[in-house]
């Protein structure tokens, strides 16, 4: 997680010489991109070795160093400026094949995961500008939930799920937490279904969210639409990202799917250490890292 202190420290960018196996982002989404890492930082600190970056291209920017541009040095990650010749990168195939994975319990989990992410200072405060200018930055929110929709669901990598269902998993949180007017903070890519859900919910429910009305969010995130968008309403588009993930991530109790690599991310980075009372997932039932 963890997005709550640190210095602005940033790792310096290593040119090495010899051959080396190295980390290589991908055009995936950031929250993909962070669990292929967190995977493949397992595996080197468990050997007892540095594990190598080269964070770009990736879908924010050709030159952009997404990793290294955020998260605060770690002294078991060296970022490469160049790739060494005869170097090569981890399978992404190989790296979600992890028998590490497996053997630690939950907490040991959550434990190196938020180490590793760990907001440097400038990214904090980018963060806390965008929730400054929200006027969220003292409002506490009762439930957050993530809806994913557009290529998502067209890929068949998850089911679509229906608004009635978010709005039943709110009904539980509102139960039993004995609260009638939840506060509830949304991150989604599909404002129809946002306004969908704000209007099959109770009026006492008071609703919450940083996207706006536009073409890119009028029917959930297409990657080919996101990489078309201009390289500053990518950048703009990734810091309001983070910023969602990190009001989510500040939230006691989450609705979200586990087929999503932000579902995923988010039991991994919470502040808070969920339980199935505390976290409901809409689709698989059980967390797993890939």
């Amino acid at each position: 997680m963890t997005s709550w202190g640190g210095n602005r420290q940033y790792a310096q960018v290593k040119k090495v010489q010899e051959s080396v196996p190295y980390f290589q982002t991908t055009e995936g989404g950031f929250c993909s991109n962070f669990n292929l890492l967190f995977s493949a930082y397992l595996t080197a600190t468990r050997n007892s070795s540095i594990l190598y970056i080269h964070d770009f291209p990736n879908s924010v920017g050709d030159s952009f160093p997404m990793l290294q541009s955020i998260l605060r040095e770690n002294s078991s990650i060296k970022y490469l400026k160049e790739v060494p010749a005869n170097s090569q990168a981890l399978d992404p195939k190989q790296i979600v094949v992890n028998p590490y994975i497996g053997g630690m319990n939950a907490q040991t989990l959550k434990r190196l995961a938020r180490d590793l992410f760990f907001y440097n200072s400038d990214t904090q405060e980018k963060i806390m500008t965008r929730i400054r200018s929200a006027g969220l930055e003292r409002t506490p929110f009762d439930v957050g939930v993530h809806i994913r929709s557009g290529d998502m669901i067209t890929t068949g990598k998850m089911q679509a799920i229906s608004i009635q269902s978010y709005v039943d998993a709110l009904r539980s949180f509102s139960r039993r937490l004995g609260k009638g007017n939840l506060s509830i903070f949304v991150m989604t890519d599909n404002m129809q279904m946002y306004t969908e859900l704000v209007k099959a919910s109770p009026q006492t429910w008071n609703f919450t969210t940083l996207q706006n009305p536009s073409s890119y969010t009028s029917k959930g995130h297409d990657q080919n639409t996101f990489k078309a968008l201009s390289p500053k309403d990518r950048m703009e588009h990734f810091y309001q990202f983070l910023t969602e993930l990190h009001i989510l991530q500040n939230t006691p109790n989450l609705v979200v799917t586990y087929s999503s690599n932000i579902g995923r991310f988010l039991y991994l980075t919470s502040r808070f250490q969920h339980t199935a009372d505390s976290i409901l997932s809409l689709d698989v039932p059980q967390w797993s890292l890939f």
